[in-house]
């Protein structure tokens, strides 16, 4: 039975990737730059969730902890 259940997930996860708009080394470096953008004005509690999905168009989402926000310094 665990067999069956191996191979069930692993057909889950080929069709998920067949479905995904980037491969998930894309999608992996597009998360790390995301947190290292966001790092400057945000500290970050958690790591930077990404999901892309196809709806017609691509729908990119994005989801960000943060514990505060980073001072900024405006110059006028």
């Amino acid at each position: 039975m665990r067999r069956l259940t191996d191979n069930a997930v692993r057909a889950k996860h080929i069709l998920e990737r067949e479905g995904a708009p980037l491969p998930p080394d894309c999608e992996q470096m597009l998360a790390r730059d995301l947190e290292r953008v966001l790092a400057g004005y945000f500290d970050l509690a958690a790591p930077v969730q990404v999901n892309i999905s196809r709806a017609g168009c691509y729908v990119v989402t994005v989801r960000a902890e943060a514990s505060r926000p980073r001072p900024c310094a405006v110059v006028r």
